[in-house]
Parts: structure tokens; C-alpha cells; sequence
């Protein structure tokens, strides 16, 4: 039976139930109870879980949308350079902890702005940057991608829970790409 472990945000809550149902029986499945932020945390947390990580194949990891994140209008809560600084001491925490699990980067998704609170913002130009850091410090290391930003840009209104978050027919389509992320690296 093959071991699947998702880490991130809450958007991987979502994905990761639904992924989890679709996959079905023939996976062992494990994600966090807990949102796992920022990178800083996701970080943090991969110790504290490392045991029921352990014999993982892939890892589906996301973050980017809390490091993103513009408090009170101030600048992105984690800096650029330093959230690529980060990722990269992520990867290599997750490397040496499980050397032969094959890991899966989910870029950030998209948010609709015009619905957001201007003193709890993120901006999708932000988000863009995010995720080319991300690309640019991550596809050294032999990181797979997975494009969930470019997955709901074209989103209804109806996809969405709110202006970050996903309602289940949104869930299910950032699934199908987890699965088809997964599939393609496990062939």
C-alpha cells in the first residue's frame, strides 16, 4: 500500500479530504489535524509528525498564502527572499528525514481580492511572486510542481467558500490535479 502525506495550508485541508476520498482504499493516507501556516511552521511541524511520516512515497507540500499575507497594510508577512530561504530549509528537512519520498511542491492559489478585508489582504501579484520563488529555488533541488494557482484562476464564484478558500465542487477540482500530481510521479 502506497503512503501519501499532504502538508501545507488550510487549502490543503480541503484538497487532501477530497484527494483522500477520491484515491480511495489502495493508499495510506496522512496530513496534519492542525493549518500549517507558513513555511516557518510547516517547518516546525514536520519534526513533530516525522513518525507518522515516516514511509511516505510522495509528499504533496504546500505554502505561501499566510507568508503572503498583508497585515494592516504593511508588506507580505514573510519576505520574499527569506520565504525562499525557508522553502529551501523545508526541503531539505523533509529530504533528510524521508530520503526516498518523492515530493510534490502545490503552488499557491489564486484569491479573489475584491472580496478581501484591505487590514487581511493578499494580492495575487503577490501570490505570482510567491510562487515563482518558489519555482526558482525549489526546481534546483528536483521538486515536482503542481500548478494549483493557474488550476483556479479561471474559478466561478460559485468554486469558492470565500475570497480564499474553496466550497466542494472547488475542492474537488484542486483534487483531480492533486491526483493527477501524484499519479504522474508515482508512474
Amino acid at each position: 500500500m502506497k503512503k501519501i502525506a499532504f502538508l501545507g495550508d488550510s487549502i490543503r485541508m480541503g484538497y487532501a479530504a477530497r484527494t483522500m476520498e477520491l484515491l480511495g482504499d489502495g493508499y495510506e493516507y496522512f496530513q496534519p489535524t492542525d493549518n500549517c501556516r507558513f513555511a516557518s511552521y510547516t517547518k516546525r511541524l514536520v519534526w513533530d509528525h516525522r513518525a507518522k511520516l515516516e514511509g511516505s512515497e510522495v509528499i504533496h507540500w504546500n505554502n505561501g498564502l499566510w507568508d503572503a499575507l498583508r497585515l494592516l497594510g504593511d508588506d507580505p508577512f514573510t519576505d520574499l527572499d527569506y520565504y525562499g530561504v525557508l522553502l529551501v530549509r523545508l526541503h531539505k528537512r523533509i529530504r533528510l528525514l524521508f530520503p526516498n519520498a518523492k515530493i510534490i511542491f502545490a503552488l499557491s492559489t489564486s484569491v479573489k481580492e475584491e472580496w478581501a478585508n484591505k487590514d487581511f489582504l493578499r494580492l495575487n501579484s503577490d501570490i505570482e511572486m510567491y510562487n515563482k520563488k518558489a519555482i526558482e529555488v525549489l526546481s534546483p533541488l528536483g521538486v515536482t510542481f503542481n500548478d494549483l494557482y493557474t488550476v483556479t484562476c479561471g474559478f466561478e464564484d460559485s468554486l469558492r467558500s470565500d475570497w480564499v478558500h474553496f466550497g466542494e465542487d472547488g475542492s474537488r477540482i484542486l483534487a483531480d490535479a492533486v491526483i493527477k500530481s501524484i499519479s504522474e510521479v508515482l508512474a
